[in-house]
């Protein structure tokens, strides 16, 4: 009875083991860091270009636009191939980890030293429905942090896209779990005046993560290009 007793209690470990090391395994490759293009890991609060990984065509790194007849909150933009754009920082939902991943709530927001036209910040967020165009466009003047029902709108996603360190961008927060959202990836839409960003029925962009080498001068000098 005894022995019998053991085997049960053994084999009930060994079951235990192997489950929590598949549980574990499957967590760590939903949560696979998010590679630059040189291969290293994508750090929270370190400045990168999003940059087309689609070559020629595809066009160049994206940065803030200004609609004309209403250019504040700025919005989403696309510069032309050669073009990096303007620099972007990453802010994990989660605080305590440095390292943005695949699928995890990250806030973007763009680090332009720029004219105050706009009193409004330029971390991105999803606008409202534009009925005018079906577009759910992707804006700025998104809030940075405290993740929740409040800041829904201003939380994205990074997956793995094909060939590559290429990624794509994805509307699909978890910040909330009783808070209906939408969860689509992030297109590229021409609106009559530029080439700009919104959700996507279809797969999305694919871009790629170019940490910035530059000196803070030299940024200054991209973004008023």
């Amino acid at each position: 009875m005894k022995t019998t007793i053991a085997s049960v209690l053994l084999l009930f470990i060994i079951f235990s083991v192997t489950l929590s090391s598949f549980l574990f395994g499957v967590a760590n490759a939903t949560n696979e860091p998010v590679l630059d293009s040189d291969g290293n890991e994508v750090q929270t609060g370190t400045p990168y270009f999003i940059v087309s990984s689609i070559r020629g065509a595809g066009g160049g790194g994206l940065a803030l636009g200004r609609p004309s007849g209403n250019p504040c909150p700025e919005v989403v933009t696309q510069r032309k191939s050669g073009d990096n754009g303007i620099p972007v920082i990453f802010s994990n939902s989660d605080f305590n980890d440095g390292i943005v991943r695949l699928s995890s709530d990250i806030n973007i927001e763009f680090i332009p030293l720029r004219p105050k036209l706009c009193r409004t910040t330029t971390v991105w967020k999803v606008d409202d429905y534009d009925h005018s165009a079906g577009k759910w466009w992707v804006v700025t003047n998104g809030v940075k942090g405290n993740p929740g029902a409040n800041t829904l709108t201003s939380w994205f996603r990074i997956e793995k896209a094909m060939g590559g360190h290429s990624y794509a961008l994805k509307y699909c927060p978890a910040v909330c779990g009783t808070c209906p959202a939408l969860c689509n990836e992030i297109g590229k839409d021409y609106d009559g005046e530029m080439d700009r960003f919104a959700l996507s029925t279809g797969p999305g962009w694919s871009f790629y993560f170019e940490k910035v080498k530059k000196s803070a001068t030299e940024i200054q000098q991209v973004v008023h290009i």
